[in-house]
């Protein structure tokens, strides 16, 4: 016996499926893309702020001062003071920034993302 054209593809169901699992995938990376941007953006200045020269010797007043103008500039509206701390550990500082950003995934769904970094303060 002959078959006569047999039929490949995908059929609607499985077409269905794909679909929604590929807007899921979507959304979820439409939703985070501006919190690790954001992430980028403050390991950047707390980068920056960590290498300038004396760093080490500055309290946490004037670090911050520094951070939080470069927060400003770049519109970064996520990290507060409380979460940009001096470390100490074995005689050496650094500058570490802890926090966490909850964002709106669907319906009542948020996803919680934690930072957390610290960079050697310069001599």
């Amino acid at each position: 016996m002959n078959r006569i054209n047999r039929q490949s593809g995908i059929g609607l169901i499985g077409f269905l499926i794909i679909a929604g699992f590929l807007v899921v995938i979507g959304t979820v990376g439409l939703r985070l893309f501006p919190v690790y941007t954001q992430y980028m953006t403050v390991i950047s200045v707390i980068k920056d702020v960590s290498a300038e020269s004396g760093a080490s010797g500055k309290n946490i007043r004037v670090l911050w001062g520094e951070v939080d103008r470069r927060f400003q500039i770049n519109g970064v509206t996520h990290v507060t003071r409380d979460d940009v701390t001096i470390v100490e550990q074995s005689g050496v500082r650094s500058l570490r920034v802890k926090y966490e950003v909850r964002t709106p995934m669907i319906a009542n769904v948020d996803a919680v993302v934690s930072f957390d970094r610290s960079f050697t303060l310069s001599e």
